[in-house]
């Protein structure tokens, strides 16, 4: 995969999110550094809030959080969230020509994050109990052993199919069975985000999950590792 390190000299930051709000929902965190809004550069939004109105539920917002560079769907809005202007972020390490491979996002109370993808790859579906337990997705881990351990008792013949099952399972419908289960679970939908490369999922996991302690505790969030001290300035959208 291709990839530049870049600086970006215009870039706000979110200052604060409103609980219950577009915003939350959408999937923002007080702490991300928007790079873009859509085809919009955040100097443009700063000074002309009225383009956020042109923005649709499918436009995908440009975000660095911590050191990873993702795309998150402008979905319910921003409305909820406030910004303030930010120094420039340097050596950011950004994916070009990748083919940015779609995730539903999932927060427990706990902080606790979870990013499921919209297709299952083959490598994690020949093993289903690997796939599950990556996304710690229990539930459907007890199902699927208790179904083979039932299916060895019939003999090998059985436990094929079985296994050839949860496999087209895991393909064609895991990914939408892992978003119910994980609900079950306590894992309330918080965006859609757009990730290029696998190694950055589960960093942005870690980093999201530790975002959330954070702002929960009142606790204000770590700056980015590759950007300076923000400053104030007005609010571009409330």
């Amino acid at each position: 995969m291709k990839t530049e390190v870049r600086t970006f000299d215009d870039l706000v930051k979110v200052s604060q999110v409103g609980r219950y709000t577009p915003a939350e929902r959408t999937g923002l965190l007080a702490g991300d550094l928007i790079l873009s809004f859509g085809i919009h550069p955040p100097s443009d939004i700063s000074h002309d809030s009225d383009l956020i109105a042109t923005l649709k539920r499918s436009d995908w917002l440009f975000i660095l959080r911590g050191d990873v560079a993702f795309r998150l769907m402008y979905g319910e809005g921003i409305e909820g969230a406030q910004f303030e202007s930010a120094s420039p972020a340097e050596n950011i390490t950004v994916p070009t020509g990748a083919s940015w491979m779609h995730y539903w996002g999932g927060i427990q109370t706990s902080g606790q994050t979870i990013f499921v993808p919209d297709t299952i790859s083959p490598w994690w579906a020949i093993v289903p109990p690997l796939l599950y337990a990556r996304y710690r997705n229990w539930q459907m881990l007890a199902a699927i052993m208790l179904v083979w351990l039932v299916a060895l008792t019939q003999g090998p013949v059985t436990f094929a199919l079985a296994y050839l099952v949860s496999i087209a399972a895991a393909m064609f419908g895991g990914a939408s069975l892992m978003r119910d289960a994980l609900q079950k679970q306590g894992f309330v939908p918080r965006g859609t985000y757009s990730i290029a490369r696998h190694t950055d999922v589960a960093a942005l996991e870690i980093i999201t999950c530790e975002r959330v302690r954070l702002i929960r505790q009142n606790k204000p969030a770590a700056p980015s590792p590759n950007s300076g001290d923000s400053e104030a300035a007005p609010n571009p959208s409330h």
